[in-house]
């Protein structure tokens, strides 16, 4: 069993794993991150595994097949250009959340401002900003201190200078204070199917779930963020796209300037954008 090759090992498992949350694409994956290889090395050479390396696999396949998803097997997650720590007391980030920083990024050049990241857990989006525009100043924050420590490890390892802050939502603040608020809250309903989909059942639900449709933290932002912006200022709320309509009319029940949609990479609306006027 020892002198197994990588390759004839994964298509073992993958057989083995058939109609089950671990993939091929993903026992590929737990191969390169045990061996601590790269996807060329293993076509190339097709190492071969010792005892302690096969069953350090076979837990992971074990764990993979509970849901639990593979930034938490793995301890890190990629997220625009940096590469972060995850753990269960955050959100793993998805792709879709990029956008937030794509149009904050497009619609900002290196002038200093402030920004607030609400809501930050693994500060994935405050720290990808802050390492493209280091003469920002910006703030990261979260209720959760677990979350908190998480964001510390990724400001510490990815060197970048951002404010942690301990709050729930903007109330450590003082009003006036930002050019731009970013948040990606909970905003899913706690009857959403979508809850019990793959991975997202070990995510942190505090973190997932708001109440009155999921539309209860949005709606506590979008009104309260009024308060904290400076002239001109804006406001970016990630959403589902189901959302997107009520997201929009609470921003106008609220009387933001400049509202706009953007949609992510799958054409689904995911931002929605307010300015103060």
């Amino acid at each position: 069993m020892s002198e197994t090759n990588s390759l004839e090992l994964i298509n073992k498992l993958s057989q083995e794993n058939l109609d089950q949350y671990c993939s091929k694409e993903d026992i590929e994956l737990l191969v390169l991150h045990t061996l601590d290889i790269n996807r060329n090395t293993l076509y190339r050479e097709n190492p071969s595994l010792d005892d302690n390396e096969l069953k350090k696999i076979a837990h992971f396949i074990e764990r993979r097949n509970l849901g639990e998803p593979l930034a938490y097997l793995f301890g890190n997650k990629g997220f625009w250009n940096l590469d972060l720590f995850i753990d269960e007391n955050v959100l793993v980030p998805r792709p879709e959340t990029e956008l937030l920083v794509e149009k904050i990024l497009s619609l900002y050049d290196s002038k200093p401002l402030r920004l607030l990241d609400l809501g930050t857990g693994s500060g994935a989006i405050g720290l990808s900003l802050l390492s493209e525009r280091p003469s920002w100043e910006v703030y990261c924050s979260d209720l959760s201190l677990k979350a908190l420590k998480v964001a510390q490890e990724n400001k510490k390892n990815n060197l970048v200078n951002a404010h942690l802050v301990n709050a729930n939502w903007l109330s450590a603040f003082e009003g006036n204070s930002f050019d731009v608020i970013v948040s990606n809250p909970p905003y899913v309903d706690r009857n959403d199917k979508r809850l019990l989909g793959d991975g997202v059942s070990f995510e942190p639900t505090e973190a997932l779930i708001s109440e009155d449709r999921g539309l209860k933290d949005i709606r506590h932002i979008i009104k309260t963020s009024k308060s904290y912006l400076r002239d001109s200022g804006c406001l970016l709320v990630e959403h589902a796209p189901e959302q997107s309509k009520d997201v929009v009319d609470l921003f106008k029940d609220y009387s933001y300037s400049s509202i706009r949609l953007f949609q992510d990479l799958n054409g689904d609306d995911r931002v929605s954008f307010g300015k103060i006027a």
